[in-house]
């Protein structure tokens, strides 16, 4: 029988007699999830000793992935960490039952002996639509959206100004421009000669 695809909730809840890997004092255990390419690590429980707590939760996407590894670990200080044992763990009931509550058994990883065993829930929710593939991107030419430009409006300002003919003139709101030979006097403003008219 198929599984169906979903979510796997996964609480790591204890672990209980687990090697003690400390000649002084007592180890620093954390656990180290994995299914498949997903990757999940939980606290590390400083001086927890042998039978830690730690009542953690994580999710996993399971399509073709049927399998949970856990791996125990001591935090070192000042080298690298070593390995309590792991334990394997089929989803299987999990995917058909929807649920499942085991205690896994601890191997040692040299002697492949039991040492322990740590105490996982598991739970399922199907969904179907991690089946479906990502949605495509509208191509970037699509997606761009354009403005039409659109000149700058000026100001209408009034007509030209009427004077009597031959006469210089500047319109009262004309701006004067000092002209040092501007008409006779020197100096003054600078307007332009309204045009004569000719009968």
């Amino acid at each position: 029988m198929a599984l169906r695809v979903g979510v796997i909730t996964a609480t790591v809840e204890y672990a209980k007699g687990l090697k003690d890997a400390e000649l002084f004092g007592k180890i620093d255990p954390y656990a180290v999830l994995k299914v498949g390419d997903q990757k999940f690590r939980t606290k590390t429980l400083k001086g927890a000793g042998t039978s830690p707590v730690w009542d953690e939760t994580f999710t996993f996407n399971v399509i073709n992935e049927n399998m949970l590894e856990i791996t125990l670990f001591d935090a070192e200080a000042f080298s690298a960490d070593d390995e309590l044992g792991s334990a394997s763990i089929s989803l299987a009931k999990a995917r058909i039952h929807l649920e499942d509550k085991l205690q896994a058994p601890v191997i040692r990883p040299k002697s492949r002996k039991q040492k322990g065993y740590v105490s996982i829930t598991l739970q399922f929710e199907p969904n179907d639509a991690l089946l479906m593939p990502p949605t495509q991107q509208t191509p970037y030419a699509q997606q761009a959206s354009f403005t039409l430009y659109q000149p700058p409006q000026f100001p209408q300002y009034p007509s030209a100004y009427q004077y009597p003919s031959g006469y210089f003139a500047c319109p009262p709101s004309a701006p004067a421009y000092a002209y040092p030979h501007a008409l006779a006097g020197g100096g003054g403003q600078l307007c332009a000669l309204v045009s004569m008219d000719i009968a």
